[in-house]
């Protein structure tokens, strides 16, 4: 990592059922396919696949769709010990998220996040005061490649 103390990892969600009706979009689970290519529940298989104890994931209505960015970097100003953090989301969301963190200014970067993508962006603090710097962004096809050892 840079000469940042913190890691921030984003990660579209995977592909999930259509919502009930009246049913918020942040409760939709994934669908038997989107298990199949994401091997669980994504903050679940973060957890698992990082050793953090399953107690430690918890959701914000701050990364809801249309979810309030200033709401979101006070819950970040809470973590200020932590040295990664995965933060899941959806599109467009998720793709000023990065451009705010990386140049301060939401849609002037352009990430083409698909479903189960994963950006790393490093950053100074918590929150974040300064750009931060992209680590790596993945494609879902290379993940799948990843987590078969090749």
């Amino acid at each position: 990592m840079a000469d940042a103390g913190h890691m921030l990892m984003l990660l579209r969600h995977g592909i999930a059922e259509d919502a009930a009706p009246g049913e918020a979009d942040a409760e939709r689970r994934l669908t038997g396919e989107g298990k199949r290519k994401l091997r669980g529940e994504t903050a679940e298989i973060v957890a698992v696949e990082h050793g953090i104890d399953e107690s430690a994931v918890f959701t914000t209505a701050a990364l809801a769709p249309a979810g309030d960015r200033d709401a979101l970097f006070t819950v970040l100003g809470s973590h200020t010990r932590a040295e990664g953090i995965v933060l899941v989301g959806h599109q467009p969301d998720l793709g000023e998220l990065a451009s705010v963190l990386l140049v301060g200014t939401p849609g002037l970067v352009q990430l083409p996040f698909k479903k189960a993508g994963l950006a790393a962006i490093s950053v100074a603090s918590l929150p974040p005061r300064t750009a931060g710097t992209l680590e790596f962004f993945v494609t879902p096809g290379q993940l799948r490649r990843i987590g078969r050892g090749g």
